[in-house]
C-alpha cells in the first residue's frame, strides 16, 4: 500500500510484495543455471554439430544470471521502508522497466533455441548427440520459467487503467469485470445478483488503495493485536424458554439439517470403504424417476440420484418417510427436503445451507428489504394493538426471496397439506445451517399465520436475518444455536465495515516491513509463544468492570490503539484514521434471528458453556483461527453434544440431592 503504478497502470500488487516472489525466481534461476552449466561441462558441446544452439544456450544463460542479479536487488529493495511508506522502494518501477526488454529478449532466444533444438536438429541428424537431447531438457524447463512468469502477470493484472476518476467508479468497474467470468452461462436474474454484489463489494474498498496482501498484513495484525475489543457475552433475561427451546432436540434435528447436503456430507462423515460401497448400491443411474423429474418427489437431483441416496443412507437407524426433495440450486432458490419423522411425530423441513457458488450469491445479498406479512390473517399479530407503533421488519433480501422460493413450492405441491392429512397431530419443525438456517427462520414467519404452532432450530445462522422490530415475534418460535468464533454468526454489512476499519487504523500504526507482518504473524498462528513477549509490547487498554458499558458499542470499539506491528510501543496510531462513511450508517442493522444460544468452551475447563444472549452480543468479527471451522456442521455437533452431556450431568446432580 499504495499498490503498484507501473506502464501507466495500478496493478494489484504492492511495491513491498515483491521479496517472496523474488527470492523464489531466484532460487529457480539459479536451478536452471546450474543444470545449465552441467550441461556444458558433462556433455561437451563441441563434439556435437550444434553451434548455433549452443550459442542461444549461452545467451540464455547469461540473460539469466543478470535476472538473478536483478531479482536479487528487486527483492531488497521491496524489503524496505514500510507497508504504508512507500518512498524507500521509489526504485522499484525503474528495475521493472529494466527487466521488460530483458525478458523479451528471453522469450526469443528461448524461441531460436526451441526451434534449433526441436526442428533443426532433429532434420541434420542432431539425434545421436547427447548435449542436443539434453538441450532440450533445458529448454523446456526454460519455457517453465517464462509461462510462471506469465501466470504471475494474470494475477497481479489490474483491469483499470490509472485513470483519473472517483474511487468509487473505479472500485465499481473493476469488481464488474472481475464477475464477467461467472456470467457465462447464466441467467438474467444471476446476472442482476451478481452486479448487485459487485456493488456491495466494491463499497469496501472505496478512498483505499489496497492490495490483497495488504488484506492479509492487515488481518494478522488485527488477530494478533493485543488491544482486540469485542462485545461482551452477556445473558438474556428471558420470562420463560419454551420447553422445546432444549439442546436435546436441537441435537436430534442437527442431523436433519446436515443430511440435506447430500453425498459430500455423507462421505465426509462415514469415511471408509464400506460406506462408500453402500453409497453406491443405493445410485440409480439412469433411473426410472429420471425422465420424469418434475413430477417425482425428488427434483433435479443428479444422473445417479447420489444426494438422495445419501439422505437415505443417513436415515436408516430413524423412521422417517422422505416427501419431498428438491435439489434445484438457482440464485435465491435454495435445496430443501421434507421429511416426516415418525420418531419425533414432526414434519420437518430442512433446508440446505451454502455449497456452491450461487448459494454465495444468495448469502451476500446484504440489502434488506421490507418483510410484509397479512396482519389480519395473523392470530397473534391481529391482537397486537403496538404493532403500527414499531418500525418496519427488515429482513436479508436473498434470504427472503429464498424463503417465500420455498413456500410457494411447498403450497404449489401441496405438499404440508398432504402430510398433516395423513399425520395430523405431527409437530412442523423448520430447520438449517447456514445459509438453510436464515432462510428457514423467515420461512417459519411466513407458515406461521397457517401453521400458528411451527417451530424453528437455526444452527450457526448468518448474523444479518432480521432487523430488531421482528426480533420479539421471532423469538417466539426461532431457536438459533451459534458456536465459538463462527465468523458467518458475527458477519453483517456493519460488522466487515468496522473490521475493515480495523485492518486499517493497524496499517496505519504499523511500523515494520510487510514480509516481516506476514513471516511473524503466520508464525504465531502455529507457535504462539516464541515470538510472544517481543509482539506484546503494546500497551494494553485495561477495561475496568465497574466502568459504564458505553450504549453505542460501535463507536466504542472505533477509538483505537497502537497496533502490536509498531516498532515504538509507545507510539500512537495515526492522528487521521480512516472515517466512516456517513451512508453505511443509514444501513438498518440486521441480527440473528429468533433466540439466541451460545455455546463455548470454557477457558479453564474445557466443557461446554451454554449461555442465552442477546443478539447483539454478535455485532463483530472475532479474529481467531477458528472463525471457519466453528461454522462447520461438525464442529456445531461437537459443542451441541458436549453442552448435552453436561447439562444431564448437572440434572443428575441436581435429582440425586436430598431435598
Amino acid at each position: 500500500m499504495p499498490s503498484l503504478v507501473a506502464f501507466n497502470r495500478q496493478w494489484n500488487i504492492g511495491s513491498d510484495d515483491f521479496v517472496f516472489p523474488e527470492i523464489t525466481e531466484a532460487l529457480v534461476r539459479l536451478s536452471w543455471v546450474a543444470f545449465g552449466v552441467s550441461v556444458f561441462v558433462f556433455h561437451f558441446p563441441l563434439a556435437c554439430s550444434t553451434h548455433n544452439l549452443t550459442l542461444q544456450l549461452l545467451g540464455l544463460l547469461v540473460i539469466n544470471v543478470i535476472t538473478i542479479l536483478l531479482a536479487i536487488l528487486t527483492a531488497v529493495i521491496s524489503a524496505r521502508g514500510t507497508i504504508m511508506n512507500s518512498q524507500p522502494r521509489k526504485l522499484i518501477p525503474r528495475l521493472l522497466y529494466i527487466r521488460l526488454p530483458i525478458f523479451i529478449a528471453e522469450i526469443a532466444l528461448t524461441i531460436l533455441a526451441t526451434i534449433h533444438a526441436f526442428i533443426l536438429e532433429s532434420t541434420n541428424g542432431g539425434e545421436g548427440c547427447d548435449f542436443a537431447t539434453i538441450a532440450r531438457v533445458t529448454i523446456i524447463l526454460e519455457w517453465f520459467l517464462i509461462f510462471t512468469a506469465f501466470a504471475g502477470l494474470v494475477i497481479v493484472f489490474h483491469l483499470t487503467e490509472n485513470e483519473l476518476e472517483d474511487s468509487a467508479s473505479i472500485a465499481q468497474k473493476s469488481w464488474s469485470r472481475r464477475m464477467r467470468i461467472f456470467k457465462i452461462g447464466q441467467d438474467h436474474s444471476m446476472r442482476v445478483a451478481l452486479d448487485d454484489l459487485a456493488i456491495l463489494i466494491s463499497s469496501f474498498f472505496v478512498d483505499s488503495d489496497l492490495v490483497p496482501s495488504d488484506v492479509v498484513a492487515g488481518l494478522l495484525l488485527a488477530y494478533h493485536s493485543p488491544n482486540n475489543q469485542y462485545p461482551p457475552v452477556k445473558d438474556k433475561e428471558h420470562e420463560s424458554v419454551p420447553k422445546w427451546m432444549n439442546l436435546k432436540d436441537a441435537e436430534y434435528f442437527l442431523h436433519h439439517a446436515t443430511c440435506v447436503y447430500g453425498w459430500p456430507t455423507y462421505i465426509l462423515y462415514n469415511c471408509g470403504l464400506k460406506s462408500i460401497y453402500r453409497l453406491f448400491r443405493k445410485l440409480q443411474c439412469c433411473g426410472r424417476m429420471r425422465c420424469a423429474q418434475g413430477k417425482s418427489m425428488v427434483v433435479e437431483d443428479n444422473c445417479c440420484y447420489c444426494n438422495t441416496a445419501a439422505v437415505v443412507l443417513a436415515n436408516e437407524a430413524r423412521n422417517i418417510d422422505l416427501q419431498f426433495m428438491s435439489f434445484r440450486n438457482r440464485v435465491y432458490e435454495v435445496p430443501f427436503a421434507v421429511i416426516a419423522d415418525h420418531d419425533k411425530k414432526s414434519i420437518v423441513i430442512t433446508i440446505r445451507g451454502s455449497c456452491s457458488l450461487i448459494d454465495l450469491v444468495t448469502d451476500l445479498s446484504l440489502e434488506d428489504e421490507l418483510m410484509t406479512v397479512d396482519v389480519d390473517q395473523d392470530a397473534t399479530l391481529r391482537e397486537d394493538e403496538e404493532i403500527d407503533k414499531r418500525g418496519d421488519v427488515r429482513v436479508h433480501r436473498g434470504m427472503l426471496r429464498s424463503a417465500r422460493y420455498v413456500f410457494d413450492t411447498l403450497n404449489k405441491n401441496k405438499i404440508l397439506n398432504d402430510l398433516f392429512i395423513s399425520n395430523p397431530s405431527y409437530q412442523l419443525v423448520v430447520c438449517g445451517h447456514s445459509l438453510g438456517a436464515g432462510v428457514g427462520s423467515l420461512l417459519t414467519m411466513l407458515l406461521k399465520q397457517e401453521y400458528p404452532s411451527v417451530i424453528c432450530y437455526a444452527f450457526a445462522p448468518p448474523g444479518c436475518v432480521i432487523s430488531e422490530f421482528g426480533q420479539d415475534e421471532m423469538e417466539k418460535y426461532v431457536m438459533s444455536v451459534v458456536s465459538g468464533d463462527d465468523i458467518v454468526s458475527r458477519m453483517s454489512f456493519q460488522s466487515l465495515h468496522r473490521l475493515r476499519e480495523r485492518v486499517f487504523q493497524e496499517l496505519l500504526a504499523c511500523q515494520r516491513a510487510k514480509y516481516e507482518i506476514l513471516i511473524r504473524g503466520v508464525y504465531q498462528l502455529f507457535f504462539k509463544y516464541p515470538w510472544g513477549d517481543e509482539l506484546s509490547g503494546v500497551p494494553r487498554i485495561s477495561a475496568s468492570p465497574d466502568s459504564p458499558t458505553t450504549p453505542d458499542i460501535e463507536s466504542a470499539l472505533l477509538t483505537r490503539r497502537n497496533s502490536y506491528g509498531a516498532s515504538d510501543p509507545t507510539s500512537e496510531a495515526s492522528p487521521t484514521p480512516p472515517q466512516r462513511n456517513p451512508n453505511h450508517n443509514k444501513r438498518l442493522q440486521l441480527y440473528v434471528p429468533g433466540r439466541v444460544i451460545y455455546l463455548s468452551a470454557d477457558q479453564d475447563t474445557g466443557a461446554t458453556v451454554e449461555t442465552w444472549i442477546d443478539p447483539k452480543c454478535l455485532s463483530d468479527v472475532k479474529l481467531s483461527v477458528s472463525v471457519l471451522s466453528d461454522h462447520l456442521p461438525a464442529a456445531v455437533q461437537k459443542f451441541l453434544n458436549s453442552a448435552a452431556i453436561t447439562f444431564e450431568q448437572r440434572e443428575e446432580i441436581v435429582s440425586s440431592q436430598p431435598v
